[in-house]
C-alpha cells in the first residue's frame, strides 16, 4: 500500500513537547513534602480540546474546551499535585501572564485562560503541603523550551503500578516526547503518569513498571482478575498531560488530538481509566505549521508520543518516599 504525503512517521526519542515551536513548560518542586506543578504555556493561541476517561477526574475550567463554548483558544495548561487543593496554583499562572498582557483583551485588562488538571499525591509525603497560587507563579515564570523529566514538577509525589499499596508501587513522574510526520508538522506531549496500573512498553510488551515481587513486576490485569481486592478509594490515581502540535486544527480537531493520546494511555497503562483514575488528556494546536497534514497521521503521532513520554517517565523517576523509582527495583531482583 502507498503511503500520502504526511503519513510517514519518525520517532524522535530525545524529543520533548517543546520541541513544537511556541511550546514552553516550567515546573515548581517540592521534594520534601512530595508535591508540585507543571505548567504548559503557549507563545500563540493555542486551539484546545479535552478527553477525560477516567472516572474520578480534577480539574478547573476545562468546559470552555468543548466544541461548542465560546472561547476560540488558550494560553497554558497547568498540570497539579495536591488534587482540588493544588487548583490553587492555577491562579498564579494566570496571574504571570496577566502580568505580562497575554489572554483575552476585555477593556482595559486581559484575561488569561488557563484550565488545569489535577493528580492525587496527598499524603505521599506530606498531605498538609500543596501546591498554590504562589508555586504557579513561580512556575509558569520559569517557563523555557528546557525543562527536566521524572520527579519533578506535578510528578514529584506521583506513583505507579500501586494495586498492592504504596510499598510495593513504583515512584511515577513526568515524562516528554515528540514525533515529527514526513511534512515536517510535529506532535509533542507531556504527561505526569500516577496511574494505578501498571506501565507496559507496547512494542515489547515488556513491564517497565508493576507491583513489586522479590523476582520481578507482577502484572496487575491478572491480579485484579484473580484477586478479591478492596476498594482502593477516591480518586488516588491519574494519568494526565498534554499533547500539542503545530499542525492547525480547528477545536474538534484538537478534541480528537486528545482523544488519541488518551489511546497511548491505553496502549502504555494497563489497565487504564480506572474508577479511581480522572486519566485527563488537553488538545493543543498551535497552528503554526500551515501545510496540510491529515488527521490520521495526527493521531497516530499522538499515540506514539503520549506511549513514549509515559515511558520516559518511569525511566527518569527518581526514588522518592519510600518508593523505589523502577531502576533501582530492578537492582534488587533476585
Amino acid at each position: 500500500m502507498e503511503l500520502l504525503a504526511g503519513q510517514i512517521i519518525r520517532m524522535n526519542y530525545s524529543g520533548r513537547i517543546t520541541d513544537v515551536a511556541g511550546i514552553t513548560v516550567g515546573h515548581h518542586t517540592d521534594l520534601q513534602n512530595g508535591t508540585g506543578c507543571t505548567v504548559v504555556l503557549s507563545e500563540q493561541n493555542a486551539v484546545a480540546g479535552l478527553e477525560v476517561r477516567g472516572a474520578a477526574p480534577g480539574s478547573r475550567d476545562t468546559e470552555l474546551l468543548h466544541p461548542v463554548a465560546g472561547a476560540k483558544w488558550i494560553n497554558g495548561v497547568t498540570l497539579t499535585g495536591g488534587s482540588v487543593f493544588g487548583l490553587d496554583s492555577t491562579g498564579g499562572v494566570i496571574r504571570y501572564l496577566e502580568e505580562q498582557g497575554i489572554g483575552i483583551k476585555l477593556g482595559r485588562i486581559r484575561v488569561p485562560l488557563v484550565p488545569a488538571s489535577v493528580i492525587f499525591d496527598l499524603g505521599f509525603i506530606n498531605h498538609r503541603v500543596r501546591p498554590d497560587f504562589d508555586d504557579g507563579y513561580a512556575a509558569a515564570k520559569s517557563a523555557s523550551v528546557d525543562f527536566k523529566t521524572g520527579s519533578v514538577g506535578a510528578g514529584t509525589g506521583a506513583t505507579a503500578a500501586k494495586l498492592l499499596g504504596q510499598m510495593f508501587s513504583i515512584k511515577g513522574g513526568v515524562g516528554t516526547a515528540s514525533v515529527q510526520v514526513s511534512n515536517g508538522a510535529t506532535v509533542g506531549a507531556i504527561i505526569v503518569v500516577n496511574a494505578i496500573g501498571d506501565v507496559v512498553n507496547p512494542d515489547t510488551g515488556e513491564t517497565i513498571a508493576g507491583p513489586i515481587t522479590e523476582n520481578g513486576f507482577d502484572n496487575s490485569v491478572e491480579l485484579m482478575i484473580k484477586m478479591p481486592l478492596k476498594d482502593t478509594g477516591f480518586f488516588r490515581n491519574t494519568t494526565v498531560g498534554v499533547v500539542a502540535t503545530d499542525a492547525k486544527l480547528d477545536k474538534v480537531g484538537a478534541t480528537r488530538l486528545a482523544m488519541a493520546g488518551q489511546d497511548g494511555i491505553s496502549l502504555t497503562i494497563r489497565p487504564a481509566h480506572t474508577a479511581n483514575d480522572g486519566d485527563t488528556i488537553f488538545g493543543l494546536s498551535t497552528g503554526t505549521h500551515t501545510e496540510h497534514t491529515s488527521a490520521d497521521t495526527l493521531h497516530a503521532a499522538a499515540l506514539k508520543a503520549v506511549s513514549e513520554a509515559i515511558m520516559n517517565a518511569i525511566d527518569a523517576a527518581e526514588t522518592l518516599g519510600g518508593v523505589l523509582s523502577a531502576k533501582d527495583a530492578k537492582a534488587r531482583f533476585v
